[in-house]
């Protein structure tokens, strides 16, 4: 007997053996969000970047490793490589099946796990409730990346079981849904001379984790490295935005985690930030977002160097005593007002202000002497088509907006418009994507979906991206079709017009085929034929 209904105020899941209920869901969701940027140089699975790494280089580095370390403390390492790993697919996991049953979501983990190369998984025995906090999980491994890389290191059987990362991450994975530390142990491996590989997993408790998990009670709880605090609510549901200082400011996504790892280091000392990018990338917000977590007791004046007189910043910094003196665009500054700049740095006084200076280059048009005073610490934002992973993020905190701006329903975009708001070069940024989504909220009618139209108008098509195909090939994800031209062949028309077909065969023929060559998706086959999937889908039925 299972219950798992995500409205169940006890939400629990119980099956072993040969249950249906074990068996798990399509992942073509978590295929959907895995992408290919050839252009930059880069693989995403949702916001975060992934890499694609030879199973000769995991040969090289657990060998590195084990010499340099021993066997100990290099299985620890790679344990806790794998935790991370879990954990942040866990997170991932959260998002992108908020709505689904919690044995879905769980099993999101085991089908990431597939999905980037490591293992194949099926379930033998899954029982949680979350609740309680009561897990217990044993499953199946097959052709475990680990076990291979043993095997290709010509080591012959093992002595004890060799999958280090991927128990690390099965625990990463399941502490997270679980919000409760959970740790798995290999029962039996392949590279030992079983079958296949076979872990089992239950609740840590109140006991001392084993010498590989020894990070579990070295690190800070909360972060990706240690297990998640039990809470309150379900561990399985998203949580909710915290307001400590550790969070980073709403305008940081995946692409600026270094940026703002940077900024915050420096953020409570006193010294002058400079921070450089294009127009657009979002500096003023990460300014305020230093002032914010500096503790300074005194407000946040911010102004525009370019035309600034020197009387208008003699009262911005008695204004900003206490606090911070944002200037912004510093390279737009004028001669004379560099030259006030650096009579006002060398008068610092107990209540000065702290000095935040935004570029839009490197600054070279300021004199040397000031560029290095209020460049102290220097920081580079990237611009967004540096991080197109933070555009889907960005993309819904826009819709949001403009949904409690204009007293709407919250808009949805259509699949073909984020192809092509992930393919745009941006070089307004930040801003450009706001303004975007902000026309396209008001000319969208509620109840439809944003589409190309309403963003970029009918005319602008984005580049390439490739995806994953039904037989997990790379193809160019398919766009929309062209429109048949009027100077199209006659001789196409004319061979339709010789045989002797109706126009309801061959419809169904078009999309027969369209749906084969899509390998049974829907979506893809609509696509290729200028379709939505609701109108496929009625006329597929039809025939």
């Amino acid at each position: 007997m299972s219950t798992d209904d995500p409205a169940a105020s006890s939400p629990s899941f119980v099956a072993a053996g040969d249950d249906d209920a074990l068996r798990l869901p399509d992942s073509a969701d978590l295929l959907k969000a895995l992408r290919f940027w050839p252009r930059d140089g880069k693989i995403t699975l949702g916001d975060e970047r992934m890499v694609l790494v030879h199973l000769g280089a995991l040969v090289a580095l657990r060998g590195e490793l084990v010499a340099a370390l021993g066997v100990d403390r290099a299985r620890a390492v790679l344990t806790h490589m794998g935790y991370v790993s879990g954990h942040r697919d866990g997170e991932h996991a959260r998002k992108i099946r908020s709505a689904a049953s919690y044995f879905e979501r769980f099993a999101a983990g085991p089908q990431l796990h597939a999905l980037e190369g490591m293992v194949s998984v099926t379930p033998l025995e899954v029982q949680f409730d979350l609740e309680s906090g009561r897990f217990r999980g044993e499953f199946a491994w097959r052709n475990s990346a680990e076990v291979e890389a043993h095997l290709a290191d010509g080591k012959g059987h093992a002595a004890e079981p060799v999958c280090w990362m991927m128990v690390g991450y099965a625990s990463g994975y399941t502490s997270l849904f679980m919000g409760r530390p959970v740790i798995f142990r290999e029962l039996a491996c392949r590279a030992c001379g079983a079958r296949h590989c076979r872990i089992f997993g239950a609740p840590l408790g109140d006991a001392v984790p084993p010498p590989e998990f020894a990070f579990l009670t070295r690190t800070r709880p909360g972060t990706p490295h240690s297990p998640v605090p039990a809470a309150a609510t379900h561990p399985a549901e998203p949580a909710a935005a915290s307001s400590s200082d550790d969070d980073e400011p709403d305008v940081v996504g995946t692409g600026l985690r270094p940026t703002w790892s940077l900024l915050a280091r420096v953020a409570a000392t006193s010294l002058p930030v400079l921070l450089v990018g294009e127009p657009g990338v979002g500096k003023r917000h990460l300014a305020r977002a230093v002032h914010a977590r500096s503790r300074r007791d005194g407000p946040l004046i911010a102004l525009r160097a370019g035309g600034l007189r020197p009387d208008e910043l003699a009262a911005a910094i008695d204004r900003a005593a206490r606090g911070s003196l944002l200037l912004a665009d510093i390279d737009d500054a004028s001669p004379d007002l560099q030259a006030r700049l650096l009579h006002a740095l060398d008068q610092p006084g107990p209540h000065a202000p702290r000095w935040l200076t935004t570029a839009r280059g490197d600054a070279a048009r300021l004199r040397p002497e000031l560029r290095h005073r209020l460049g102290v610490f220097p920081v580079h934002v990237p611009p967004l088509r540096e991080r197109r992973e933070d555009i889907v993020p960005l993309l819904h905190r826009c819709l949001h907006a403009q949904a409690a701006a204009l007293a709407r329903p919250l808009a949805r975009v259509s699949e073909r418009a984020i192809r092509d708001l992930l393919d745009h070069d941006y070089p307004g940024n930040v801003s450009e994507l706001w303004a975007l989504i902000a026309r396209a909220a008001v000319l969208v009618d509620p109840g439809e979906c944003i589409e190309r139209g309403h963003l970029f108008g009918e005319h602008e098509r984005g580049g390439t991206r490739l995806a994953l195909d039904h037989r997990g090939a790379l193809q160019p994800e398919p766009g929309e079709p062209e429109a048949l031209p009027e100077s199209a062949p006659d001789e196409l028309v004319d061979a339709l017009l010789d045989h002797p077909l109706a126009l309801d065969s061959l419809e169904q023929a078009l999309i027969r085929r369209a749906v084969e060559r899509a390998g049974g998706n829907l979506s893809a086959a609509a696509r290729m034929l200028g379709l939505t999937r609701p109108q496929l889908a009625y006329r597929h039925r039809k025939g």
